[in-house]
């Protein structure tokens, strides 16, 4: 069985509960209950990924620029509680970038980066990949939060993933996860986005925001159609409709989970870490899938962040 390697972004999240507050606000001036709290949590989109894993019983491998700072240090702890293996991860002397995430009252959330003095975008360089991680076959996943416009760090993770597969009988699994708010795209960015949807065996994105981009297509199922081929298979995500799975000339629909959504911080990422549970276990592309609807349905209609169910492993047997 293939190990899980996970490339990318790790920072701190401060959760806002802006909707909530509102919502409340009325009671809270009565003294009924008391006042909402933010929160402060570990983050990013790879590292998020990387905790269902963890939680899962998976034990994926994670490389991450850490931070030299007391956030970078709270961060790390905090993924190894979640089950990950930090070994590979290493410590830089930039201090941590936060997201801020401002949560609606109907559950969808605004994300807002922010650098502090001292803090940077994670970054990757030749140095951040060990030798050993040349031994033994792997399930490699990254996605666009690591092309972050930093030329000398994208092309570190490209080579990397160009030689993990060249020496080794790896799987690439590559987010598309395009964050063009975040990072726009220009040439440079697209380029390497099409280095890596060309190595990839698996590509996974979300909405015609995601896939538009990178093929200049105007509908999704066109979008996604266009980057699957005989050897790559596409997952389309969009919301509560179904998920779309592209594979070998076929399109196969996967229905979501109906349920009541408290918050959807950390859905697409709690997909992505069951999907790749499923896919380490040998299992086919929709039955990955239905197991990453039911895991990321369970994470949106329950309290809690990434929280992941008891019954999991019975989930993953049963799908």
């Amino acid at each position: 069985m293939r190990r899980l390697l996970c490339i990318g972004d790790l920072c701190a999240d401060l959760i806002i509960p802006y909707g909530e507050t509102k919502r409340k606000l009325s009671e809270i001036r009565e003294g009924v209950i008391g006042s909402c709290e933010v929160e402060f949590r570990t983050g990013g989109t790879v590292g998020n990924t990387v905790a269902v894993l963890g939680k899962l019983g998976e034990q994926p491998v994670f490389v991450t620029d850490l931070c030299g700072d007391r956030i970078g240090e709270f961060l790390k702890n905090e993924m190894e509680k979640h089950g990950a293996d930090m070994s590979f991860s290493r410590v830089g002397n930039r201090g941590a970038m936060i997201c801020i995430a401002v949560l609606e009252e109907n559950g969808d959330r605004t994300m807002f980066p922010w650098i502090p003095p001292g803090g940077g975008y994670p970054t990757f360089s030749e140095e951040s990949f060990s030798p050993e991680l040349f031994h033994g076959e792997w399930i490699v996943f990254t996605g666009g939060m690591s092309l972050n416009n930093d030329g000398e760090s994208m092309e570190a993770v490209l080579s990397f993933i160009r030689k993990i597969k060249e020496k080794t009988d790896s799987l690439f699994v590559f987010d598309l996860n395009t964050r063009i708010e975040t990072y726009g795209l220009n040439e440079e960015r697209k380029w390497y986005y099409d280095q890596m949807i060309a190595l990839s065996d698996v590509l996974i994105g979300s909405g015609i925001e995601e896939f538009g981009p990178v093929t200049g297509k105007e509908r999704l199922a066109d979008a996604a159609a266009f980057l699957a081929s005989e050897h790559r298979r596409v997952i389309a995500r969009d919301g509560k409709a179904p998920v779309m799975i592209f594979e070998k000339g076929t399109m196969e629909k996967v229905e979501t989970e109906d349920v009541p959504v408290i918050s959807t911080v950390g859905a697409g990422d709690t997909f992505n870490g069951a999907f790749l549970c499923g896919l380490r276990h040998g299992y086919t592309m929709k039955k990955c899938v239905e197991f990453a609807n039911k895991m990321a349905g369970y994470m949106i209609s329950h309290e809690g962040h990434l929280e992941v169910p008891e019954q999991a492993a019975e989930w993953l047997e049963k799908v």
